[in-house]
């Protein structure tokens, strides 16, 4: 689903495809978004780990309530509760028969709380690698993708950060310039509001800031959290045995939620939060700004410069999130007024993607490989990533939006 689109088309999917089966990756809307109307269209079977299940169900319904009302909605509540009735539930390394003989592997994918790779054998005995969203580096919350994987001769990678000037910096200097900034906004009697996808990227904000809190760096002020972010982060909790051993090891040990912190109170009304005359941090959706409650902290707290508007990750063309990031500070809102951006704006790319480097390093440990497929990524940023692959004599090949890919 694409994100900075409206209405249909939101949705690029040709109806008149066949569709044997809805495998989700993650539960990210990008991902999931059409999924409840294709179960529906073609009463296929759902498969997915079970933190993606529930996941998607909060965030599916979430993107429900925010379509405008003289938008058509693709799918409804009811259709989204169905999703359960096909549900197929995956985990890693366990294989999974499906219809006709293939064969389904799902790996750690590295990318947000349950996410996999799918790991594809035809009944020939022909093996596919779709990596779906991939991160390959150790998070605070998630180890990094599987690379001990078995051979594999078509390879369906994304690449959202596949070009030249993709290459992340160490996470440890994007969490000390992050929190150096919030920091410096607190003792200018600033408030800091950080738009963040409430799957993935709000828990590693949420926990650097806790740590910096705990060690002392920062100073203890309330951190807000709004939006579906609370909601989901009750799931990291439930599926404790998915996150890294360290965190399993705390959850353990406290009895107590992975955020459970002093610091963090819930967003009861935000009336109250407008009225606060001391600095705080809001860490809320959506995490584009294209809806949600950034927009009503936007409104209020974007027009004064002691304030900061942190971006915790990849921003698409066209949603104001992007525009900010661009240096565009006249930003339009949904009611058809503009806004004129004073605020400080802050990027800290806590990136759940394999940059550059990673992706060409995790593509050249596979054994075997006959093609890479690029999806998933910005047409510049895939053949500059596929002009790289050459150089190791690895082919790649770009298909264009809606193609059919014989193997």
């Amino acid at each position: 689903m694409d994100v900075s689109a409206s209405g249909r088309d939101r949705y690029p999917l040709d109806p008149s495809d066949k569709v044997d089966a809805f495998i989700l990756t993650h539960a990210h809307l990008d991902h999931s978004g059409y999924g409840p109307a294709l179960v529906r269209d073609y009463d296929c079977d759902f498969y997915a780990t079970p933190p993606t299940v529930d996941i998607s169900e909060v965030l599916l319904k979430d993107f429900l309530s925010l379509i405008p009302e003289d938008e058509e909605r693709p799918y409804s509540h009811r259709e989204i509760a169905a999703l359960r009735k096909k549900e197929r539930s995956i985990r890693f390394r366990i294989p999974t028969e499906l219809d006709g003989g293939w064969e389904i592997i799902p790996f750690n994918a590295g990318h947000v709380l349950g996410s996999v790779m799918l790991y594809f054998r035809s009944p020939s005995g022909h093996t596919i690698l779709y990596t779906g969203d991939l991160n390959t580096s150790n998070t605070r919350t998630l180890r990094g993708a599987d690379v001990n994987l078995p051979e594999v001769e078509y390879l369906i990678i994304e690449s959202t950060y596949g070009g030249n000037e993709d290459i992340h910096p160490s996470r440890k200097k994007v969490e000390r310039k992050f929190v150096e900034d919030i920091k410096a906004t607190i003792e200018e009697g600033g408030v800091t509001i950080i738009p963040a996808f409430a799957l993935g990227r709000a828990q590693e904000v949420i926990l650097t800031l806790i740590h910096f809190m705990e060690s002392g760096f920062l100073p203890e002020v309330p951190i807000f959290i709004d939006g579906m972010i609370r909601e989901v982060s009750k799931f990291y909790t439930m599926y404790w045995s998915w996150l890294r051993p360290e965190l399993q090891r705390r959850i353990r040990e406290s009895k107590q939620g992975l955020f459970d912190h002093k610091a963090i109170e819930e967003v009861r009304s935000r009336d109250e939060i407008l009225e606060l005359s001391e600095p705080f941090i809001v860490v809320t959706t959506s995490g584009m700004l294209q809806g949600g409650p950034i927009l009503t902290y936007l409104k209020y707290y974007g027009v004064d410069s002691r304030n900061m508007i942190y971006l915790t990750g990849y921003q698409v063309k066209g949603t104001r999130g992007r525009m900010l990031l661009d240096g565009i500070r006249e930003i339009p809102m949904p009611d058809g007024t503009t806004i004129n951006i004073r605020a400080k704006i802050g990027f800290a790319d806590f990136s759940a993607h394999a940059d550059q480097p990673n992706l060409i390093n995790f593509i050249s440990k596979l054994r075997s490989v006959k093609e890479v497929i690029l999806v998933h990524g910005e047409p510049d940023k895939m053949i500059q990533l596929r002009q790289k692959l050459a150089k190791r004599k690895i082919p790649a090949y770009i298909p264009e939006l809606g193609e059919t890919i014989y193997l």
